[in-house]
């Protein structure tokens, strides 16, 4: 699996835990619902501005969006 792809589904299931639609998220970290589809897809990689958005918005660690092993919980 791609880092891209680990990333795409931990935005996901951290989207889905925090119980948002990916417009609310969109809204949250001020980008088009496009962008963050693209982002649980594995499309696109985000920049460390949007990442650090991204992690409050969901309150996780920027790390924890690389962790492969939490697909598995």
């Amino acid at each position: 699996m791609q880092l891209n792809e680990i990333f795409g589904n931990n935005l996901k299931l951290f989207r889905f835990k925090n119980k948002m639609t990916q417009e609310k998220l969109a809204e949250l970290v001020d980008v088009s619902v496009t962008y963050i589809s693209q982002l649980e897809l594995g499309k696109h990689t985000p920049s460390f501005n949007t990442l650090e958005a991204l992690s409050k918005a969901l309150k996780v660690e920027p790390y924890e969006f690389y962790i492969k092993e939490i697909l598995k919980n």
